[in-house]
Order: C-alpha cells, then structure tokens, then sequence
C-alpha cells in the first residue's frame, strides 16, 4: 500500500440560485467521508459574486482508501451532483506519480 497522501478537488462556478442546494448536499457528503477509514481532511470553501466558485476538497492517506471512496454511493451521489449542476466541475485528483482528471475516477470505477 503506497502511504502517500492524495486529494481529490472539485471546483465550480454556478449561478447563485444554484447555491444553496448544491452546499447543502455538498456539507452533508462532508460529513460523511470525514467519518471514512482513510480520511485525513475534507473541507467546503466559497466565494460569493456574480457567480459562485465553490471549491470541495477530500485528502485520503493513500491511493488505496480514495480508490475505495470512487467506488462507493457516496461518489455516485458526488457524480450525480456533477452532472446535475449548470456549470460542470473541474475535477483533479492530485496522486502520488501525476495529476490526473475525471478519467481517473472513470477508470477506477470500470474496475469494480
């Protein structure tokens, strides 16, 4: 198991009218991964104006414990917001070897 931390960032820029309901679900997904085995940190940020950028943010001890995280409902729950929004997220995920983007969530799920 490779013991390097690696975080996975989402950030959006959505109408204000959005707001309100994405960080709603966004605060309750928040507090159910820092519950997670592997979950060093995950925190919510926003900064309000014409649009609203949110940023979402989960640090995983290893590759492994996110890898388990992408293959679980609380991930399909994150994706479906994903799709759902007006403005779509840019996805990174920051790993030990590369920065990677959506694809790599779309490749470790393939795997299950």
């Amino acid at each position: 198991m490779n013991d390097t931390p690696v975080r996975m960032t989402l950030r959006w820029s959505i109408l204000p009218v959005e707001s309100r309901s994405l960080l709603s679900v966004l605060q309750g997904l928040m507090v159910s991964t820092r519950a997670e085995p592997g979950c060093i940190g995950c925190s919510l940020s926003t900064d309000m104006g014409s649009r609203v950028v949110i940023a979402y943010v989960e640090e995983w001890s290893d590759e492994d414990y996110l890898k388990r995280q992408l293959r679980s409902r609380r991930f399909s729950v994150l994706a479906e917001l994903m799709e759902q929004a007006t403005g779509h997220p840019t996805v990174t995920f920051s790993l030990p070897e590369s920065t990677r983007g959506l694809d790599y969530a779309a490749e470790v799920r393939s795997d299950i």
